[in-house]
């Protein structure tokens, strides 16, 4: 009982307090230990809370979860990139010094072991070590990349191990059942004629896979684009600034779509629609305008550099499907940007890509310090660059021509040694050809070594 109530002078009842003469018994005393118990309990839920708030913000920070798989030394450097922008990612190579390079936690890279390792350029060491070891990336996808809305494959076409495994790969990435968008790249002027003649055959299959649809979407960088826009760059740096500028576009528009804007915003199934219905390849890039504040200055720049800064070069920008634009700039920018300088940009845009089926903008504000309004482009639904394939076309051409020239050169002078009259018979051709394969080193290179011991 708390109070008991009694009569004084007047009839007047008087609520008394008696809490005070109640005697406690043990049993009613409060044990520390359970109130100790109670307070780690609340302090577990607050805890839970606030993990799952944060996991709520950042579910919210992506538009989409791409897993990414880097084959060969130039996959792996990208997916490298992807890894540090909060991606996971995975890496294979038959090269066990180009994973060790590669700043991803060792249980996301699988070595591909074939022969004595590496794949010097050949396709078809790539080819066999991918399928070699097909168990065990299917194990490492599933296992790193589950949680994947998207796939992202990224290699070289000029390679031995990314390029020689992208089929396979392809393969197993598709039986996901996940869109699986493949960034891959076109060699620099100056590689050789073996690089070439891997990127056309290569992109010739790939070019098949997207028209198929078994990929949604090829996105085709150039080196030789990259190498004009960071000609500056010293060698150590080149490499570095060119996967950056590869990946921080893309996850542009990854993380801004997910954010909302003042203005207009980029929502994730327009930016879906940019990355996996496009039907064919795409190409993006990204310029700063430093003078905005006239009400054509961002329109113009999209006129003068849009081709400029366009990550690869020779596509007819008139085939898009669908276009995205995002404009960023900090609240000091903005507050200099006339009102219809968007709408000026967004009709350029739209003229310079023949009223593709969608064109989708979004305003940004961004804390970026420079005084700076920066607009980032994606091109999707595109044919193969005519124009930059001719010119590869032509380089292998001038290069194999030249090779030939050697070769008849270096057999002459073969025929010299041997007195100019005794030639190999191609019987013994053959037969020399058997015994290489026999011999050692030819287990080696063809992958069959016997590691027994």
């Amino acid at each position: 009982m708390g109070a008991t109530s009694v009569v004084e002078e007047g009839n007047k009842e008087v609520i008394e307090d008696n809490i005070s003469q109640i005697e406690l018994k043990s049993e009613d005393v409060i044990d520390p230990n359970k109130m100790a118990e109670l307070k780690a309990r609340n302090q577990a839920k607050q805890n839970q809370e606030k993990n799952m708030s944060a996991r709520i913000v950042q579910k919210k920070e992506k538009a989409l979860k791409f897993g990414c798989l880097g084959s060969g030394q130039a996959g792996g450097r990208l997916v490298s990139e992807f890894y540090k922008a909060g991606y996971p990612s995975i890496a294979c190579n038959t090269a066990l010094q180009d994973l060790k390079f590669l700043d991803l936690p060792d249980a996301n890279k699988l070595l591909l072991e074939y022969g004595v390792g590496g794949a010097s350029k050949e396709l078809s060491i790539g080819a066999e070590a991918a399928e070699l070891h097909k168990a065990e990336i299917m194990e490492l996808i599933n296992d790193k990349l589950s949680d994947s809305q998207v796939n992202i494959l990224c290699f070289s076409l000029g390679g031995g191990s990314g390029a020689g495994s992208s089929s396979c790969l392809i393969d197993l990435l598709t039986s996901t059942g996940k869109p699986l968008v493949v960034i891959t790249i076109l060699p620099l002027v100056s590689d050789d004629l073996q690089t070439k003649q891997n990127s056309l055959e290569v992109l010739s299959k790939l070019a098949d896979c997207a028209r198929s649809k078994k990929i949604s979407n090829l996105i085709v960088i150039d080196n030789a684009k990259i190498e004009t826009i960071f000609k500056d760059a010293n060698q150590f740096d080149f490499f570095n600034l060119a996967n950056k500028s590869i990946v921080d576009t893309l996850d542009v528009f990854n993380s801004l779509s997910a954010q909302p804007s003042a203005i207009k915003g980029i929502d994730p199934m327009e930016f879906s629609k940019i990355l996996i219905d496009g039907e064919g390849l795409s190409v993006y890039g990204e310029f700063s305008v430093e003078n905005y504040t006239e009400d054509t200055a961002i329109a113009e720049a999209v006129v003068n550099n849009l081709n400029n800064n366009l990550l690869a070069t020779g596509f007819d920008l008139k085939q898009s499907k669908y276009v995205g634009f995002i404009v960023c700039g900090n609240k000091q920018s903005w507050s200099k940007v006339p009102a219809s300088s968007i709408n000026y940009a967004s009709a350029m845009i739209n003229d310079l890509c023949g009223n593709p089926k969608g064109v989708f903008k979004g305003v940004y504000t961004t804390d970026m310090p420079e005084d700076i309004i920066r607009v980032y482009s994606f091109f999707s639904g595109l044919s193969l660059p005519s124009e930059r394939i001719d010119q590869l076309k032509n380089e292998t051409t001038q290069m194999h021509s030249q090779n030939k020239n050697k070769d008849e050169h270096r057999n002459l002078s073969l025929q010299v040694n041997h007195n100019g009259n005794e030639s190999v018979s191609q019987a013994q051709q053959v037969k020399n050809k058997i015994a290489q394969k026999a011999s050692t080193f030819g287990k080696f290179v063809s992958g069959t070594v016997d590691r027994r011991k």
